[in-house]
């Protein structure tokens, strides 16, 4: 077909041979083995030119077209093998929902077009077995313990703030030191649903010096109601800003600032050329962005 498509294009065996970086002879052979194939004649020949006959014509607009998708085909395996094509099957924490995952998304659908994520909301507890089960190919969680067939690698490591009520007689202040926060009660998501969330809370709290008074009914959207109303207050990421319920504020901490690390999450033995693309995406957003 290409043989072919370059004879018709030029309207010359010579010329077609030239572009084609071949002998003339193989263009000719070529070209008559497929008239043979097809029992159409392909061209009228003379001494001078070379002209598609009617059958020719028709032909030459299907090679085209399959010509055409031969090589977008070529194009997106191509794509496929260096991870700028196919699907990422992304799972992600609450704490990447605000800005991280979003930002990621949107650049890399500007930057990989046809490559699809598929991103969607888990829970911290489920993304082991997420992974084990091949219900996800990456996923996006605070730091944690996994099993060794698990691997991690820093994505972001976000500022935590406090949110309190506005109401709360700490809300005027401009920052708190986290210890000042010791006789509050901390709404928290639990540890069985949220373990890294978890962990980096209590740690940053042990690391001020107080064992934090856990709200032990605290989870999901309960709390903002608990918080507005001045039952509690939380430690959350700075990124939180934008979605806070009515009633919330959120107060900047005293230095030093702790920090929740958000990591993607992937079995070893899957490691799709895709996910090292999301890294390197990951990667020009901290630098622009000054993510630490």
């Amino acid at each position: 077909m290409r043989y072919f498509t370059a004879v018709a294009e030029r309207g010359s065996f010579t010329g077609a041979a030239r572009d084609l970086h071949v002998a003339q002879q193989a263009v000719s052979q070529q070209v008559k083995a497929l008239e043979q194939l097809l029992g159409v004649t392909l061209f009228d020949r003379s001494s001078r030119r070379v002209k598609l006959t009617p059958e020719g014509v028709v032909f030459l607009a299907d090679c085209r077209r399959v010509l055409a998708g031969a090589d977008r085909a070529a194009r997106r395996v191509q794509a496929a093998a260096r991870g700028e094509a196919g699907t990422l099957r992304l799972a992600f924490t609450l704490v990447s929902a605000f800005e991280t995952v979003p930002l990621l998304l949107d650049r890399l659908e500007r930057d990989y077009p046809l490559l699809k994520v598929d991103a969607r909301e888990v829970f911290g507890c489920d993304v082991t077995a997420l992974l084990r089960d091949g219900d996800c190919d990456l996923a996006l969680a605070p730091l944690t313990s996994y099993p060794e067939d698990i691997r991690q690698r820093t994505v972001r490591r976000e500022v935590v703030r406090v949110a309190i009520g506005e109401q709360h007689q700490l809300a005027d202040r401009c920052q708190i030191e986290l210890v000042a926060l010791r006789d509050e009660t901390l709404e928290l998501w639990p540890r069985e649903m949220a373990p890294g969330y978890y962990e980096a809370i209590i740690a940053a709290c042990h690391s001020a010096g107080f064992e934090p008074n856990v709200d032990q009914h605290g989870a999901g959207s309960t709390v903002w109601g608990y918080i507005a109303g001045g039952r509690g207050v939380g430690l959350v990421v700075s990124s939180l800003v934008e979605q806070l319920p009515r009633g919330v504020k959120l107060l900047d901490l005293a230095p030093p600032r702790p920090m929740l690390t958000v990591n993607a999450v992937w079995r070893g033995d899957h490691e799709l050329p895709a996910i090292e693309r999301l890294f390197e995406t990951a990667k020009q957003l901290a630098q622009e962005r000054h993510w630490a």
